[in-house]
């Protein structure tokens, strides 16, 4: 029987067949492999099924960064460690964009006095409502390489970003994914409803498909809240 004392949000974007990506990326491809039609051919008299195929880039829809993503010897999605996955604590940082110097570049003061160690730190812009539309791959919020560096000295499990990358697409560098994957902090991008979690309290889990070699894949991400 559903617990009635527990709230479930999906912090995920959906994923569709031909949906909006990226300029730069590829569109997702759903499509049928095996077709109901075709499986009534070979089964008994109204037995049916349909196998889809889908192909997309791994950065679609919500997904998360491995370390294997900029780093070589670092893990890949299938090895990611399940105990730094499920049931994790979640410190939820509010930030406006329109106390942001330009409106995009999040600095280290949003995180200052919050608690950070070993927690899934989400940062809330509210940049999804922009999901759907090309104006979610413009003016993406980004977290700064002094954000960056608060973050290494904190040492959270994960960061997560309701933006469309957590890096600037002008900084080569890539501060948040370069350090914070090579420090071993599993990143979350384009997250969603992360305004109905309260600041504290709820928990996360979020799982990809365990497909080795990969460095970033999508997931279904939810946060559970005790009421």
């Amino acid at each position: 029987m559903p617990n009635q004392q527990r709230t479930i949000v999906d912090l995920s974007h959906s994923i569709s067949h031909e949906m909006l990506s990226h300029p730069w990326m590829p569109k997702p491809r759903i499509t049928e492999f095996i077709s109901r039609e075709q499986s009534a051919s070979f089964l008994a008299p109204g037995v049916t099924f349909a196998l889809t195929e889908v192909e997309l880039c791994g950065n679609t829809g919500t997904y998360v960064d491995a370390p294997s993503q900029f780093h070589v010897d670092g893990a890949d999605v299938a090895a990611l460690e399940l105990e730094r996955m499920v049931d994790i604590p979640i410190t939820v940082v509010r930030v406006s964009t329109e106390d942001l110097p330009d409106g995009r570049s999040i600095g280290p003061e949003v995180f200052k006095g919050l608690e950070l160690t070993g927690q899934a730190v989400l940062v809330n812009t509210g940049h999804d409502r922009h999901w759907g539309t090309g104006g979610f791959y413009k003016d993406s919020p980004y977290l700064t390489a002094d954000a960056v560096q608060l973050l290494l000295d904190a040492e959270p499990g994960i960061v997560g970003v309701d933006s469309q990358n957590i890096d600037s697409g002008t900084d080569n560098s890539k501060p948040a994914q370069n350090l914070l994957l090579g420090a071993d902090v599993y990143l979350l991008e384009c997250l969603t409803r992360l305004d109905q979690l309260p600041d504290t309290g709820a928990r996360l889990t979020v799982l990809p498909a365990p497909i080795a070699g990969v460095g970033s894949f999508p997931v279904r991400a939810i946060a559970v809240l005790d009421r």
